[in-house]
């Protein structure tokens, strides 16, 4: 699947009437409705990232993606088709942020759903709306939404603001905001249009911007006027640029232009590199858009612009890998290119790579990235379904490119063998699995990113597969990848010669209890508590070691461990940033410290950047990094302790990968939340295939599962249907809407 840029776009929310929209003079100023609100009208179409929102005779349909709830259908699935909002039917504008959609209703209430963690959904709490939630407060005569933030103006016109705040972007101070703040320093403001880190309101042909706008450093978000775009009678924002239409049809766009999106056919311009070893910073500037001088409004994407012109006619600039710029290609351009076969256009929207239109009699069409058909029909996909291998296994572990699985009498490995990290003496791929000679009682093995180790019944400990950061735990001090201070990394060494494609063994390590592996290193937990890991840099494996009284199993992360005592307790130390060591900070610890309110726990998983814990009686807690979901809650929040994983009911086992989670429910069921289990991107625990399991394991992109006689895989490296590129539409596609 597909990552999610969160640079989001923009979402135009000028209060004027969608009908001639194309056809109005330059210079009309935009209209505003009374102060009762009963005349107001706004944009009627609202893109974020992967979803479509549209207006219909005061109707809300959407479609798209629809992990956090911004749909507004009560559920968090996806929908290929237009899907009416229940309850709505008196809307006259919407606004739509990277996961969250906005509704303005005749009278000036506001409501909000989707994603908000941030608060943007304004209605004074934290967490996923699924359904339309009035915002605190507020009547209002225009909307805007940016990438967690959003915005509106008020019955006598003040701006307010609310959600993501980390830049200023809704206001002074750093902290989130869940319900609607005055901006101070913004006057009566005529319209307002939101980015990813700043907002910008038009006020009588000036601009004032706030948060970390395309023209300053970031160091000062205070309101300040933008006198290089005085004049103005549109604004679009974008991701990190911003573009104006003025009274004579011109468009000035400001910000750095990496992708063309300034579309004056200049190279980016740069600042010189502060020192001998730095490199050139790419500046911001004011440039004027070749060749339009009829542009009636403007609206701008992560990395591209687009224009509607005078005529009906559209003209799109900047970048173009997902056919966001619907003249039929992929190529980048850095000046105006029409859209094809679009000549009638009356209103026009943009999202983070794809774009919407309304033609003159009401028909809506789309184009650009279109993963998720918020750009148009797809064809139909094949059903991925998951690869069996006849395995007796009673346990698993899958990685990045390679799984394995075991029992009492042996291992086999499959997928990718160019480390020999599947152990059978060979450095090629194997789709099906292949035994690992040379091993005793297996009772558990481990995957890093290309390497493999075994643990023994009798507590001795097998590795194979990559060696370039000591992963084998040899004698002496591996040097790791070899980097020139000035030159940066050097020529590796044959991989034949830093890698052991059979099993040896781990010098010095006859007593381990459990193991656990991440990327290139390895930990042992050893009889009586200790804790010794093994890396490359500078120490000899082993050199170091925690005691740890009283534990059983161990699991770690990217730069966090955490171990289970036999009686339910869980400690946790190492780097602490997202929560992932559960105590209730952000502060990395290297003493190991106790999760807060956890002495139940009888199994432990951890990914990269998150921690999970099964707790006896079957409930699922996670903690840490939550920005793909793999908390489980329904929100992208971090955590900084445990959290109880909903609508999951009684589990029976719980496993991670990077930015994963899986578990097996009482009936046997495979459910998986986050991003990288090879199933895309979800927020909630959602079911995975059919077939029961008994035991499971999750890897970077894919994941496996057991029932004792077979083994199921699926993702995108142990499946021989790999995932399909995302679907991109390079030309207008009709949208059919009721």
């Amino acid at each position: 699947m597909r990552t999610f840029r969160l640079a989001l776009g923009w979402l135009l929310a000028l209060p004027a009437a969608c009908a001639d929209r194309g056809r109005e003079p330059a210079g009309s100023p935009p209209a505003i409705g009374d102060r009762d609100g009963d005349d107001v009208a706004g944009p009627t179409l609202a893109l974020g990232v992967g979803h479509t929102c549209a207006l219909q005779r005061g109707e809300v349909y959407c479609w798209g993606y629809g992990a956090h709830g911004q749909l507004g259908l009560g559920d968090r699935r996806d929908r290929s088709e237009p899907t009416r909002v229940p309850a709505l039917a008196d809307v006259v504008a919407l606004a739509a942020g990277t996961w969250h959609t906005c509704a303005l209703r005749r009278g000036g209430n506001v409501l909000c759903w989707g994603d908000g963690s941030l608060g943007q959904v304004g209605d004074g709490a934290l967490g996923t709306r699924p359904r339309p939630s009035p915002v605190a407060g507020l009547r209002a005569r225009a909307i805007a939404a940016g990438g967690s933030h959003t915005c509106a103006i008020d019955h006598v016109r003040k701006v307010l603001c609310w959600g993501s705040n980390d830049r200023g972007e809704s206001g002074p101070g750093q902290a989130a905001l869940a319900r609607p703040t005055v901006v101070p320093g913004v006057p009566a403001a005529d319209a307002v249009v939101l980015g990813d880190a700043y907002a910008c309101a038009l006020a009588g042909g000036d601009v004032t911007c706030w948060g970390a706008d395309p023209l300053r450093d970031g160091h000062d978000t205070a309101a300040a006027e933008q006198p290089a775009l005085s004049g103005a009678v549109r604004l679009g924002a974008g991701g990190d640029h911003l573009c104006a239409v003025g009274r004579d049809g011109r468009v000035l766009c400001i910000g750095t232009g990496s992708e063309g999106q300034l579309g004056d056919g200049r190279p980016p311009a740069t600042a010189p590199a502060r020192s001998p070893h730095g490199i050139a910073v790419a500046r911001p500037r004011v440039a004027e858009v070749i060749g339009l001088d009829d542009a009636v409004s403007a609206a701008v994407g992560d990395d591209f612009a687009c224009a509607l012109r005078r005529t009906g006619a559209l003209a799109c600039w900047g970048e173009n890998r997902d056919g966001q710029l619907g003249d039929g290609s992929k190529r980048r351009r850095d000046r105006p290119a029409p859209v094809l076969e679009l000549a009638d256009v009356v209103e026009l929207a943009v999202g983070s790579a794809h774009a919407c239109a309304r033609r003159e009699r009401g028909e809506v069409v789309c184009w650009g990235y279109n993963e998720f058909a918020q750009a148009g029909p797809r064809a139909p996909a094949a059903a991925a379904t998951p690869t069996v291998h006849s395995l007796p296994a009673t346990g698993l572990a899958v990685g990045q490119v390679h799984a394995c699985a075991w029992n009492d009498g042996g291992a086999w490995c499959w997928g990718d063998g160019a480390y020999g990290q599947l152990g059978d003496g060979a450095r090629v791929r194997r789709d099906a699995p292949t035994a690992v000679p040379g091993l005793g009682r297996v009772r558990e093995l481990v995957i890093g990113a290309r390497h493999t180790c075994a643990l023994e019944h009798g507590g001795t400990v097998m590795c194979w597969g990559d060696d370039t950061f000591g992963q084998l735990a040899g004698r002496g001090v591996p040097s790791g990848e070899p980097v020139d201070e000035h030159a940066g990394p050097l020529p590796l060494p044959p991989v034949d010669t830093r890698s052991r494609a059979h099993a040896g063994p781990a010098a010095g390590l006859a007593d381990v209890v459990d193991l656990a592996a991440y990327e290139h290193r390895t930990c042992a937990l050893r009889r009586g508590g200790a804790v010794v890991c093994w890396h490359a840099f500078a120490d000899e494996p082993l050199a170091r070691e925690r005691t740890i009284a009283g534990a059983v199993e161990l699991v770690i992360g990217a730069a966090h461990a955490c171990t289970r005592e036999a009686g339910g307790r869980v400690r946790c130390w190492g780097t602490n940033h997202s929560g992932r060591l559960g105590d209730g900070t952000t502060e990395s610890r290297d003493a190991n410290v106790a999760v807060r309110g956890l002495d139940d726990a009888v199994a432990l998983a951890a990914g990269r950047l998150h921690t999970c814990a099964l707790r006896r009686g079957g409930n699922v807690v996670c903690w840490g990094d939550g920005m793909l979901g793999q908390l489980g809650d329904g929100s992208r929040a971090n955590r900084a302790a445990p959290t109880r994983v909903p609508d999951l009911g009684r589990a029976r086992a719980v496993a991670a990968g990077e930015d994963a989670t899986c578990a097996i429910g009482q009936a046997g069921r495979v459910h998986c939340w986050g991003d990288g289990d090879g199933a895309g991107g979800r927020f909630a625990p959602e079911l995975v295939g059919d077939a029961p399991a008994d035991v499971l394991a999750v890897g970077a992109q894919s994941a496996c599962s057991s029932d004792g006689e077979r083994v199921a895989c699926w993702g995108a490296e142990l499946s021989p249907q790999r995932p399909r590129a995302w679907d991109v539409v390079t030309t207008p596609r009709a949208i059919p809407l009721p």
